[in-house]
């Protein structure tokens, strides 16, 4: 094939640009080879992402006087631009007609694709016809933000010569993503801890989702979905959810009303896990205010109460911020979230006689202070032995209470039939010590046996009937007193008329 001076394609060669950069030439004469292919190498160390390679324009030559050496565009929505030769006009309106994820014209010549992985991180477009190429990221992940594509020509000129074999491109510095997180707190901990509490039953817990947002106005999401699960012994308050946007400083920006989202209660029941998530709608999504540059968090807040079905002691009572999933038209991605524990504890006594023996039927109340138990009044719970002689506290709902940890108070308020009340106030503790860091899938360090305290009562068994005492002995020796007096007097007055 022959060769041919161009310095009219030199000229256009200097204008192209390798990576939208005016690529700077030398004004001197050479020979180009048409017939040489032409090769690129792409890097990328990104994951998730798909780039495909598109040649737009031929280079051509004419044979005939006058000669020139020019690109012809493969359609003709480029053509003023490749006309120019200016590599941004080129690539500005690439993108306006094929946009991300919408197919290039038909024309286009495919010259394959670059997926990238952990294990995939460059690769070699060779064997390629001289011409301008055009780089498009057409997959992403969901949390991508911008993407720069890119336009080349090959060969270009530089140093006096033409070179056929581009310079590696970096993909990566071309592509702005970002992986959002989802984390849970509690709001309102006992233990000054936003990953555990420990409280009694009824009481009110108050969880928040963190969780940072994704994609950008020119890359929206289409789904972003929070996940959560409690377990049975936390019942959802499905009213108490509140969601908005906040700032990087958690903020709130804005509040999401019922109609920019959506809450999803998939399973739910007396005794039974619940997990629900809240799902923002597609058409919010497509509105700019999610994607604002103050915008860092939307954040989830809700409320449980502790019930009948929680576990006592160092199990716990998990909560867990499942995932947060997001997607756009390229993928849907899910982050992991985390756990937190509700923890709780229970009370009991052990009734036993004074050799022992498990006593049943003893009527026991636990206090909240020692006033309260004095006066046997405001009992957390109430609960009678039975033949073991355990007692379990039940509260006016017939639910056998839980207790936050701390300082409690018992009084026997019926002793059983026999016996002696125990008089006094029994003082009870529910002593935990929490780790500083979770140990072991717990926050607990030292909890009672099993979760419960346990305290013995003994009763002693009455001489006489409780309701007597000593006093009664009074009253029965001074009525046989009176008998036998009054025996004698008959008698006596018998013996004087029987002498008279």
């Amino acid at each position: 094939m022959k060769k041919y001076f161009v310095k009219s394609f030199a000229i256009a060669m200097a204008i192209m640009m390798l990576l939208i950069t005016a690529v700077p030439f030398v004004s001197a004469a050479t020979l180009l080879d048409d017939t040489e292919k032409v090769s690129v190498t792409v890097n990328c160390d990104k994951v998730g992402y798909t780039f495909e390679l598109f040649e737009v324009a031929a280079l051509k030559t004419k044979t005939d006087s006058p000669y020139e050496t020019y690109y012809e565009p493969l359609f003709n929505e480029i053509s003023a631009e490749v006309k120019s030769g200016k590599t941004k006009d080129i690539l500005d309106k690439l993108d306006e007609i094929s946009p991300a994820l919408d197919p290039m014209p038909s024309t286009a010549i495919s010259c394959g694709t670059f997926v990238t992985s952990a294990d995939s991180k460059t690769k070699t477009f060779s064997n390629l016809e001289q011409g301008v190429y055009y780089v498009k990221c057409v997959k992403f992940p969901a949390g991508v933000k911008a993407v720069e594509n890119s336009v080349f020509a090959l060969p270009y000129f530089e140093n006096n010569s033409w070179v056929y074999t581009i310079s590696p491109i970096n993909l990566a510095t071309k592509v702005a993503d970002d992986t959002p997180t989802t984390k849970k707190e509690i709001t309102n901990s006992t233990k000054n801890n936003v990953n555990f509490t420990d409280v009694s039953i009824g009481d009110t817990v108050n969880f928040a989702l963190y969780n940072t947002t994704a994609g950008s106005v020119a890359y929206k999401l289409e789904q972003y979905i929070v996940k959560d699960r409690m377990s049975k012994g936390l019942s959802f308050d499905k009213n108490s959810i509140k969601v908005y946007l906040a700032d990087s400083n958690k903020a709130k920006i804005a509040d999401l009303t019922g109609d920019d989202y959506k809450l999803n209660v998939t399973a739910e029941g007396d005794g039974k896990d619940t997990e629900f998530n809240v799902s923002l709608n597609k058409t919010y999504l497509a509105k700019n205010d999610f994607y604002a540059s103050n915008v860092e968090y939307v954040i989830v807040t809700y409320s449980a109460k502790l019930n009948k079905h929680s576990v006592k002691g160092a199990q716990g009572n998990p909560n867990d911020d499942i995932e947060l999933e997001y997607g756009n038209k390229s993928a849907v991605d899910s982050v992991p979230g985390n756990r937190v524990y509700v923890y709780t504890y229970g009370v009991g006594v052990k009734k036993l006689n004074e050799n022992g023996t498990a006593l049943s039927g003893a009527k026991f109340g636990i206090y909240k202070t020692n006033a309260d138990a004095e006066n046997k009044e405001h009992a957390l719970g109430v609960g009678i032995s039975d033949a073991n002689g355990n007692t379990a506290f039940l509260n006016a709902a017939e639910e056998e209470i839980r207790l936050a940890s701390g300082n409690y108070f018992i009084a026997e308020i019926e002793a059983p039939e026999g016996y002696n009340i125990y008089s006094k106030v029994i003082p009870v503790s529910i002593d935990v010590t929490y780790h500083e860091a979770i140990t072991n899938e717990t926050w607990v360090e030292n909890a009672p046996a099993d979760g419960t305290a346990i305290v013995t009562v003994t009763d002693t068994k009455l001489i006489v009937p409780q309701t007597g005492g000593f006093v009664v002995y009074l009253y029965i020796a001074g009525a046989v007193s009176l008998i036998i007096g009054g025996v004698l007097f008959v008698i006596s007055r018998k013996t004087k008329k029987t002498t008279k």
